[in-house]
């Protein structure tokens, strides 16, 4: 695609403030489910920004979180080669309260630096095709948006899904066409269906997929979210007015006050409501896309079975497994070898530091782990032992009470943060190339098989101005060793 592909006034606002429970022990919280790079090679998050960048307006990609999330967010996508400098904005919203009150902070925000700004909302954890045919739907989509609808994607269906909402097409809107793709009235949207009411639809024909992305004006979904208030027809639609006025004043704020005290608790006084919930079941201005595209929510640990190719007893097994009479079972391996024996119907998920094994048809339940895990402190659901960063990644090798060891790999020409500890002093030992070491304003060099330590509260940093990977082994020791213990003095990504 070219520069002359975009089209005008089109915003990206990519959703990424989940947390993936149903995905563990591949997705954390501080790594969650859009960050997990085994469908397709890099991450779903990096795929999500990369569909939609050629089509939208200079700086028209707005990344949506939690305030939690925000620097690792940052972090991954500044690590990824394939965006280069890529222009992406990242917005913290106050707390999270669903969709609604996300998009509506959104359209809020885009509406005053764009006035005709028309957002395409987009979930960052999905795996979709992307190519001439996505451009298409999104040019229909746009050019309804246009004429004030909401416009939803719906997904032809390829069978009875269980799992998914529905969308009944109406009458065809009479717009332009393009090679085909035409826009539809919504007639109804559709709860998940049990599976004799889910063949129903396929073999009666009209109804989609609801795949949770919508294009639509800014300006338009204030507009409509003031008015299902106005309405109030159901419990869900009865705050949507309150919630786009709350929007409204917290999008006059600059981004960087979203997160105060006052500004949060303002916005967790708003009911937390799904947008399809407050404003599109409720709606007349709501029109949809067919889209006959690849496509798939990663909902749960059974999206493994795409990662390769079934065997001939119907075993999905991926990484570093070895199976013997097993059926119709996913085993994935992230790293270690691990061997199974006459398994049926069974999921494994091996990580570095945790290890899942489930039936299959439990996996929606995968949340009640995190939920027990939780409960007792774990930190198996906040983190994972590796984390990409701008400038390379750190692997967590072993923690105990008041130190931790990690390796740090930085990649040629990077350095780190310039940067200081308020409870911790660290000692770094190179093992492969040469790392400059600034502590305190004094640079030293320090080769492979030699150290250097840097005291607590030292301003310090790590440089690999070398041509080949620098890789060191960090001792870090003090009474909290989070990666929150960070005053950054000067950053070549601005965190």
């Amino acid at each position: 695609m070219t520069e002359r592909t975009r089209i005008p006034h089109l915003h990206a606002l990519i959703l990424a403030g989940g947390s993936g429970t149903r995905f563990w022990p591949l997705s954390r919280e501080l790594s969650p489910k859009q960050f997990v790079d085994i469908f397709g090679g890099v991450s779903l998050i990096t795929q999500a920004v990369t569909r939609v960048s050629p089509l939208v307006a200079e700086d028209g990609i707005h990344v949506l979180t939690n305030e939690r999330l925000l620097d690792e967010l940052r972090n991954h996508l500044k690590s990824q080669p394939s965006l280069g400098d890529m222009s992406v904005e990242y917005l913290a919203e106050p707390t999270p309260r669903n969709t609604a009150p996300a998009i509506a902070l959104a359209a809020a925000y885009l509406a005053g630096i764009d006035p005709d700004a028309v957002m395409v909302v987009l979930p960052s954890d999905h795996v979709l095709e992307n190519g001439e045919r996505w451009e298409r739907i999104m040019r229909v989509a746009a050019g309804l948006a246009a004429q004030d609808f909401l416009v939803t994607i719906g997904l032809e269906p390829t069978r009875p899904e269980t799992g998914y909402g529905y969308i009944r097409m109406g009458e065809r809107i009479a717009t332009p066409a393009e090679n085909g793709t035409t826009g539809h009235r919504v007639a109804a949207f559709v709860e998940k269906p049990d599976r004799a009411t889910a063949e129903s639809y396929l073999a009666e024909g009209g109804y989609l997929w609801n795949s949770g992305m919508l294009v639509a004006r800014a300006a338009t979904v204030l507009v409509q979210l003031e008015s299902a208030g106005k309405r109030a027809s159901t419990p869900d639609s009865a705050p949507a007015a309150a919630i786009a006025a709350a929007a409204r004043d917290v999008a006059a704020m600059p981004p960087a006050e979203w997160t105060s005290v006052a500004v949060r608790e303002a916005f967790e006084a708003l009911p937390s409501v799904p947008f399809d919930k407050a404003v599109l079941e409720v709606s007349d201005a709501v029109a949809v896309v067919p889209a006959d595209l690849a496509w798939s929510d990663v909902g749960s640990l059974v999206a493994l079975e795409d990662v390769a190719p079934a065997d001939e007893r119907g075993n999905v097994l991926a990484g570093n497994v070895v199976d013997v009479d097993s059926h119709d079972t996913i085993v994935y391996s992230a790293d270690r070898l691990v061997a199974t024996i006459g398994l049926s119907g069974l999921m494994v998920v091996d990580t570095a530091d945790a290890t899942l094994v489930a039936p299959k048809d439990r996996a929606q339940d995968v949340r009640l782990v995190v939920e027990e895990l939780r409960g007792r402190g774990a930190r198996e659901i906040v983190e994972n032992r590796s984390s990409l960063r701008p400038w390379g990644s750190w692997t967590m090798l072993s923690k105990g009470a008041g130190f931790q060891v990690k390796t740090i790999e930085v990649m040629p020409g990077q350095r780190l943060s310039l940067q200081s500890h308020r409870h911790r002093s660290e000692h770094w030992v190179v093992v492969e190339g040469v790392a400059l070491v600034e502590v305190d304003g004094e640079t030293f060099r320090v080769t492979a098989n030699e150290s250097k330590y840097v005291p607590c509260g030292s301003v310090h940093r790590l440089t690999n101005d070398g041509d080949s990977v620098l890789r060191v082994v960090e001792v870090a020791v003090g009474d909290y060793l989070g990666e929150d213990d960070i005053t950054r003095y000067e950053d070549d990504w601005a965190r």
